[in-house]
């Protein structure tokens, strides 16, 4: 593991494009315990920056609890509800939650609970249930009850504090590994282990282990990347539920390969911040926040 600091840092925000956004909004601040920090209209340059121009216009909310909002709804009534875990890209986004029992039983009748809480293969100190939102994303609600070394990991007791952790879904983790190590700055803890989630929704034997390479960021957040075969899939118009996550980054200049063109947007998530959006080698999109 490098000894410098990880380039990257707090995961931001996700954002989740819904094609009944009324309901979205009500059931994820009602599931995820949060509020509408703002709401208003999706401005042109933000959508374009986004790769969404099309959606220039539409209704957007930002969510979160006590701290920053973390969660940006945007309208897209023509956006197809498709399964993370048979497609490439991202697959999930991992909450720290405080009691991952209580919070599961008591998701509202459109969210689907993948499998009941359980004890992680990884590590009997966290303690993990998957779930489908509203939209088709899909959120690990994770408890973490115990320091996991050598990963940083953060606890809480508050019902839903913030994401920490996003997974992503790739073909080939060697390739996948090496991009994100080169825009992290940090090399990543390479390991095999089951995952039960995909294990009951591909139909394989329970305990099939899937390569997982994982890499620490800085303020106890990381990415898993999850090589998982998968057969070739037409790609939608238009996939609803997430579409991106926004990670802070010490400094968006000096090279990155992949990287969009950077501007400075106000309001909220930004404030004034520079920003840019990356291409990962699955597709997967990030917006890079530059955080000095």
């Amino acid at each position: 593991m490098n000894a410098a600091p990880p380039r990257l840092g707090r995961i931001a925000s996700a954002t989740v494009l819904a094609p009944d956004f009324d309901a979205a909004l009500a059931s994820q601040a009602r599931a995820l315990h949060l509020h509408a920090a703002w709401q208003g209209a999706l401005a042109p340059e933000i959508a374009a920056h986004l790769d969404l121009a099309p959606l220039a216009g539409a209704r957007t909310a930002w969510l979160g609890g006590a701290g920053a909002p973390w969660l940006r709804l945007i309208e897209a009534p023509g956006a197809v509800r498709t399964l993370p875990m048979r497609r490439h890209g991202w697959l999930s986004l991992e909450l720290l939650v405080g009691d991952v029992d209580a919070l599961a039983a008591a998701l509202p009748p459109d969210w689907t609970v993948l499998g009941p809480p359980a004890d992680l293969d990884v590590s009997p100190h966290i303690r993990a249930c998957q779930a489908l939102g509203p939209c088709g994303e899909m959120y690990y609600l994770t408890q973490v009850k115990a320091p996991v070394p050598p990963f940083e990991l953060p606890q809480t007791t508050a019902r839903v504090e913030r994401p920490f952790i996003v997974v992503l879904s790739t073909p080939d983790r060697a390739r996948t590994q090496t991009a994100w190590e080169a825009l992290a700055g940090r090399d990543a803890w390479a390991f095999d282990t089951k995952i039960t989630v995909l294990n009951r929704e591909l139909g394989r034997p329970l305990g099939e282990r899937y390569p997982v390479a994982v890499i620490q960021f800085r303020e106890q957040c990381l990415i898993e990347i999850d090589e998982v075969a998968l057969p070739a899939a037409a790609a939608d118009a238009l996939p609803a539920g997430t579409w991106l996550v926004s990670i802070e980054r010490d400094v968006l200049d000096g090279g990155i390969e992949g990287l969009g063109p950077i501007a400075s947007f106000d309001g909220t998530g930004y404030a004034g911040a520079r920003a840019a959006l990356w291409r990962g080698p699955c597709g997967e999109r990030v917006e890079l926040i530059e955080r000095r």
